[in-house]
């Protein structure tokens, strides 16, 4: 399979079905697909999100070998929002690395409180931080001040999913 003529067909769950299953059966394609991600064009990045999302959520082994990479690209400036939108999705499915859950807490916090992000990038950075707060209990008050900050002016998913962290961290 041919994964850039496999995304330009369209953005369809059949099509991102067939590059995970790809995916599945010969794992050292992974490589390729996210070389397409990182390099688009945007539309190709998009597409090619949507396998990784899947992948994250059914065999986050996969992307073991691309910390650095997500790391790189959430610090990186003048990006698709795609980028850090489908980074941080995927990254809401994955039992982070130690050697990297500092590092990804910060950018998702920053993340979080930037005004310039997407509210879906603002939600998923919620539950990567409310995920590694179960190992660092100490960070629960920024997450919680930094969510009521957020919640008088949020938009509704900002609002929902604010709301069912501060349940689940109370």
């Amino acid at each position: 399979m041919n994964f850039r003529e496999q995304l330009a067909l369209g953005h369809s769950k059949l099509l991102t079905s067939q590059i995970v299953d790809e995916i599945s059966a010969h794992p050292k394609r992974m490589d390729e697909l996210m070389q397409i991600f990182i390099e688009g064009p945007v539309q190709f990045t998009q597409r090619s999100a949507w396998s990784i999302s899947v992948i994250a959520e059914k065999q986050p082994e996969l992307l073991m070998n691309y910390y650095d990479l997500f790391i790189k690209l959430l610090n990186q400036p003048n990006k698709h929002d795609s980028i850090n939108r489908n980074i941080v999705r995927a990254l809401q499915y994955l039992d982070i690395p130690e050697k990297y859950q500092g590092k990804i807490l910060d950018v998702c916090f920053r993340l979080l409180k930037s005004s310039d992000e997407p509210i879906a990038v603002k939600a998923f950075s919620m539950t990567v931080i409310f995920n590694l707060s179960k190992k660092y209990p100490d960070i629960i008050p920024e997450l919680r001040a930094t969510i009521k900050a957020l919640m008088p002016n949020g938009s509704a998913g900002i609002k929902s999913r604010g709301n069912k962290v501060l349940k689940a961290i109370q």
